[in-house]
């Protein structure tokens, strides 16, 4: 599995009212998208940056959204954003029946030092003891093994229920607008 995420500072005359628009017209051909486990609308607006979520099932089907007319209408409305990829370590839809409109992607530095097999096994039984988390959606758990961070991405029923749970020096949230997750997609 590839995660995926990019980031798009709007400007100042493209408000929420205009991203929310977007999505709805435009997340229908997401919920049945070949390949794709999961995307999540999401913007936040102190930062004003509206900044899509996905997680792949392989490679190809996120090369294959890359070079699609979908993502070139991204460019076309936006420029071209510069496009982050994770390897997906860990990936689970914990409550299904939650619908989520809080995220929160941390980041953590690998060290040089830490040892890779143990650092991943130690991420696997931390996001297993999220299971049964209240207000907890899902989790993906993802390695940058160009610039060697952790990342771990989770959606959240609300603020409240994510508060206190993160574990990250560098933590950036965001409202979902959207979740799309096709059949077959978890």
């Amino acid at each position: 599995m590839i995660a995926m995420q990019y980031s798009i500072s709007l400007p100042n005359d493209y408000g929420i009212q205009k991203i929310r628009d977007r999505v709805q017209a435009r997340y229908g051909m997401f919920d049945n998208m070949p390949g794709m486990a999961q995307k999540t609308y999401l913007f936040n607006d102190s930062d004003r940056l509206y900044a899509p979520f996905y997680i792949w099932q392989s490679h190809d089907a996120a090369r294959a959204f890359l070079l699609s007319e979908t993502f070139q209408d991204v460019i076309d409305t936006f420029r071209r954003p510069r496009v982050r990829m994770w390897s997906v370590l860990n990936y689970d839809v914990f409550n299904s029946g939650i619908t989520p409109t809080f995220a929160v992607r941390e980041v953590d530095a690998v060290s040089a030092e830490q040892r890779l097999a143990a650092m991943a096994e130690i991420e696997r039984l931390a996001h297993e003891a999220l299971r049964g988390k209240d207000g907890l959606h899902s989790q993906a758990v993802a390695l940058d093994a160009d610039r060697w961070e952790l990342v771990r991405y989770s959606l959240w029923r609300d603020e409240a229920a994510a508060r206190h749970n993160f574990v990250a020096d560098t933590v950036q949230t965001y409202d979902v607008l959207h979740l799309s997750i096709p059949p077959g997609g978890v």
